[in-house]
C-alpha cells in the first residue's frame, strides 16, 4: 500500500523511514529542499519538492495511488487542508493529521479527517495515568478507551478493608480481576477478604470508574 506523507521534519522523516522499513511503498511532500535532499539520500522513497496543500503537487506525488495520507508539518491549520484535499479531491482511503495543539483535534475530526495524532496529548495523558489521583492510577484500554484498568493499594481507612468481596457493592460494570498480597496473585471470588495493603485491580467502564474509586478509597 502506498502511504503519502506530507512534512519531512523529524515526524514525517521517522515516520517515513519507519514505515519504509516496515517495507511500505512511502511517498513525501516537503518545503525545504535541503531536507529533501536529507530524506533522498537517506531513503529509497519518491521525495517531491513542494507544498502539500498544492494540488498539482499532490498529484505529483502519486495522491491518487495512496491508500494512508498523512498530514505532518507543525502547522494544524496546513494540515487540515492537506487531508480534506485528500479526502474529497482525490478520494484517499484514511487520512491521518499531526495535531499540534491538543485542542484543534475534535475540530480536525468534525471537519473531516479520520484520525488524529497529538504527541503534546498523548505525552499529557501518559503522565495524567500515571500519575495517582485519590491513590487510584487508571490506565485507558483499547483504542476508544471506554474501558480502563484501575488500580490502588488499600490503605486501613479504606471502607473495603476486612469485607468480603460480595459485601463491598462493586458496580455491575466493574470486577476485580486480581489481588496482589505478600507478592503472591490472588483471584478474587465472592468470599476473598480484602486487607489493608493490597493491590487491587479492577476493568470498569469509564463512566463507572469514580464510583468504583469511591468504593476503593472512600469519598474524599
Amino acid at each position: 500500500m502506498y502511504i503519502l506523507i506530507i512534512g519531512g521534519g523529524k515526524v514525517g522523516y521517522y515516520l517515513a523511514k519507519t514505515l519504509f522499513q516496515a517495507g511500505h511503498d512511502v511517498g513525501v511532500i516537503e518545503q525545504d529542499s535541503n531536507r529533501c535532499h536529507v530524506i533522498a539520500n537517506d531513503l529509497d522513497i519518491l521525495v517531491i519538492h513542494g507544498d502539500g496543500t498544492d494540488i498539482e503537487v499532490l498529484e505529483q506525488a502519486n495522491i491518487k495511488q495512496a491508500g494512508y495520507f498523512v498530514a505532518a508539518t507543525g502547522k494544524d491549520e496546513e494540515n487540515l487542508v492537506a487531508c480534506q484535499l485528500a479526502k474529497k479531491y482525490f478520494q484517499v482511503p484514511q487520512t491521518i493529521a499531526r495535531v499540534n495543539n491538543p485542542k484543534n483535534q475534535a475540530i480536525l475530526q468534525r471537519l473531516g479527517v479520520d484520525a488524529t495524532v497529538s504527541s503534546t496529548g498523548i505525552i499529557a495523558q501518559m503522565i495524567q495515568n500515571q500519575l495517582a489521583v485519590d491513590d487510584v492510577k487508571t490506565l485507558p484500554l483499547f483504542e476508544k478507551g471506554d474501558i480502563e484498568l484501575v488500580e490502588t493499594e488499600l490503605k486501613a481507612t479504606s471502607p473495603v478493608v476486612n469485607r468480603a468481596v460480595r459485601e463491598v457493592g462493586v458496580p455491575a460494570e466493574c470486577v476485580l480481576i486480581a489481588v496482589v498480597r505478600g507478592g503472591k496473585v490472588l483471584f478474587p471470588r465472592g468470599d476473598t477478604v480484602l486487607q489493608a495493603g493490597d493491590l487491587v485491580m479492577a476493568l470498569a467502564k469509564k463512566q463507572f470508574e469514580p464510583s468504583l474509586k469511591n468504593i476503593l478509597v472512600g469519598a474524599k
